[in-house]
């Protein structure tokens, strides 16, 4: 390709530096990239209010600390202000007393637009669409939210955000939206899934990668 792609050595901080710091925080990806990260990656949420947020996981129990009606529960579910109002870094210095910091305590979880607003065009960014298929317009959210940071050209230039999913309805959607995007399709293999290679094909009408 013409194009400047990921090489197969490049480095993705999962969750940032989730195995150091309190996974999709500030924390986390800032000590990410100070460790010579490449990519940052932010598993993306939607609130009910409809803001983007960085989270893995559907529900706030495991990572999220605070008061039961804003902080367990399914994130769709909870407003953005009841979000922001839980701790994503003590449940981290419970889970890891070795690597446990006093300035973890109180960390907030970062809405999507907080991380662009935080490192702009100097980094390159790995989202994930999580969950796509039961929220409203995470798609075009995101692309919304790429376009206001300028961020839409360099990633059809450079790959310097790359979208990722196991939803393929997510992948396509965006590919629909905007087909010079770089997309990567996640996959996940039981018994009986189809072979890989029959697969491909079909990926490589929307993805780049898988």
């Amino acid at each position: 390709r013409s194009r400047q792609t990921p090489s197969c050595d490049e480095e993705i901080g999962h969750r940032g530096a989730s195995g150091y710091a309190p996974e999709h925080t500030i924390a986390s990806y800032d000590l990410a990239l100070q460790m010579g990260a490449d990519y940052i990656e932010q598993d993306l949420q939607l609130t009910s209010d409809g803001v983007l947020v960085c989270m893995h996981d559907e529900t706030l129990d495991r990572t999220a600390r605070g008061p039961a009606e804003n902080c367990t529960g399914p994130v769709n579910t909870k407003t953005l202000a009841q979000v922001k109002s839980c701790d994503a870094g003590s449940w981290f210095n419970d889970a890891n007393p070795s690597l446990a910091r006093p300035d973890y305590v109180g960390l907030q979880i970062p809405t999507l637009e907080e991380v662009f607003q935080r490192y702009g065009k100097r980094v390159n960014y790995y989202i994930e669409t999580k969950s796509p298929d039961s929220a409203d317009h995470m798609e075009e959210r995101l692309l919304a939210m790429m376009d206001k940071y300028k961020l839409r050209k360099p990633s059809a230039r450079s790959w310097q955000v790359l979208i990722q999913s196991f939803s393929t309805a997510s992948l396509q959607k965006v590919h629909g939206l905007d087909p010079t995007l770089p997309l990567i399709q996640l996959l996940s293999f039981f018994p009986g899934s189809p072979p890989l290679a029959d697969q491909l094909d079909t990926m490589a009408t929307y993805a780049v990668g898988v």
